[in-house]
């Protein structure tokens, strides 16, 4: 019965981890950082373990070859509160959005994945 009980908390206990902080790249979205900059397409955002490491155009920013690609073609990559910017050495809190934040209001409701302190809560799908 003791080792039931220790099965069922483990159980309980996994399930509420969720994707944990990794390395990522999020690979071709259009950037919109958040700032008065233009948007960057096609961008790499770099994530590592809950911080934005790198971010900038493709072709300007090396992927590290233990990153987990995240493919944001034809996706928008901004800040998950508008008013605090992605910035390098910052929060990885972002995310990626198949609207233009921009553009349509109700960009929310179309969001394709949605990540805190580097942890998907929303892994894109």
């Amino acid at each position: 019965m003791r080792l039931g009980s220790l099965l069922i908390v483990l159980m309980f206990a996994l399930a509420g981890c969720g994707e944990r902080p990794g390395r990522y790249a999020i690979v071709g979205a259009t950037l919109m950082d958040g700032t008065a900059r233009p948007p960057i397409t096609p961008s790499v955002v770099l994530v590592d373990h809950g911080v934005v490491t790198a971010m900038g155009a493709a072709g300007e920013v090396e992927i590290p070859a233990s990153a987990r690609v995240i493919q944001g073609r034809g996706r928008f990559v901004f800040p998950l509160k508008l008013d605090q910017p992605l910035a390098v050495d910052g929060p990885a809190d972002l995310i990626l959005c198949n609207v233009s934040p921009a553009r349509d209001p109700d960009y929310m409701k179309k969001t394709s994945g949605r990540m805190e302190s580097g942890r998907w809560t929303q892994y894109p799908n």
